[in-house]
């Protein structure tokens, strides 16, 4: 059987050595950190890019037991009552139901709603679409404050459910477009079948149309959670008295914020905030990668 040979042009030679280049960008710093934070405060400092020998965990075991974030309560008034003291374990409590719930919510409305716009065509979905795409071009920046008035007035400030209704929002952006391409590339068969067996409009989007979205669903909802749990700026304005390790992270390192002081102790914190993220995409990687393509699913 005669072989053939396969020609490599010089354009994906080049493409090759730039992908290279770009995979070492993104893991020679998390190579150095690793090493920093295994590292004495004696040794970061003056000698940054050596290998310490034999690695000192003593960090990562500082960081559990006096990684800690101070939290004032304050009375009606707005006097101080009290002071709250949150170790790592709280903070990563606090986090994981942050990122879980309101990640949820948000996907789970976003996925509706575009569902709605998507299969229907009233007018007031022709209205949402033209929202979403506005809200998309305007900045968010000068909502928070309005923001923040709103949830106190509500009394939904400096609470988890508070958090959980002002992430459900329709608003999803990216995630928004990406549903309502998914669901108008969907055949109407399996909704039409369902129809003449008798099935509602909910039980069709429920039982029938949604479950075949789950996969994008799934990853979506992945990568909002990523987004919510490594989130500093959302917990610091509207849930203060139970900070996130982005937040409690922020603290520590203003609290020690001298010439290399902790700084390997610093470090590892990160890692630590980090490793969550780490072990969920080594679970679900080839389901994120492999299983989604723009628009439609891959059965």
């Amino acid at each position: 059987m005669r072989k053939t040979r396969v020609k490599i042009s010089p354009f994906a030679i080049i493409i090759f050595i730039l992908l290279i280049l770009y995979t070492l960008t993104l893991f020679v710093p998390l190579i150095w950190g690793l090493n920093m934070s295994l590292k004495s405060n004696l040794e970061a400092v003056p000698y940054p890019l050596t290998i310490s020998w034999p690695p000192k965990f003593e960090n990562y075991a500082t960081v559990f037991n006096e990684f800690y974030v101070p939290v004032q309560i304050y009375g009606d008034s707005g006097e101080v009552i009290g002071t709250n003291y949150y170790y790592i374990e709280n903070m990563l409590w606090f986090t994981f139901l942050y990122a879980v719930c309101c990640s949820f919510v948000n996907i789970a409305v976003v996925c509706v709603t575009a569902y709605i716009t998507a299969r229907y065509n009233f007018q007031i979905c022709k209205i949402i679409d033209s929202i979403v795409i506005v809200a998309m071009i305007l900045p968010i920046v000068g909502s928070m404050a309005s923001e923040l008035r709103i949830m106190r007035a509500l009394g939904f400030y400096n609470s988890l459910p508070g958090m959980m209704v002002m992430k459900a929002n329709f608003l999803g952006g990216t995630n928004f477009l990406i549903f309502n391409a998914t669901f108008k590339n969907m055949p109407r068969d399996f909704s039409e079948a369902a129809q003449i067996d008798g099935a509602s409009n909910l039980t069709v989007m429920l039982k029938v149309m949604l479950p075949l979205a789950k996969t994008m669903f799934f990853t979506l909802w992945l990568l909002m959670f990523i987004q919510f749990w490594n989130d500093y700026q959302t917990p610091l304005l509207y849930f203060p008295e139970k900070p996130t390790l982005s937040y409690g992270l922020y603290r520590f390192t203003v609290a020690t914020n001298g010439a290399g002081k902790e700084l390997p102790i610093r470090i590892a914190a990160c890692f630590i905030l980090m490793l969550p993220i780490l072990i969920i995409f080594l679970f679900t990687s080839e389901k994120l990668i492999g299983n989604v393509s723009m628009g439609g699913l891959k059965e």
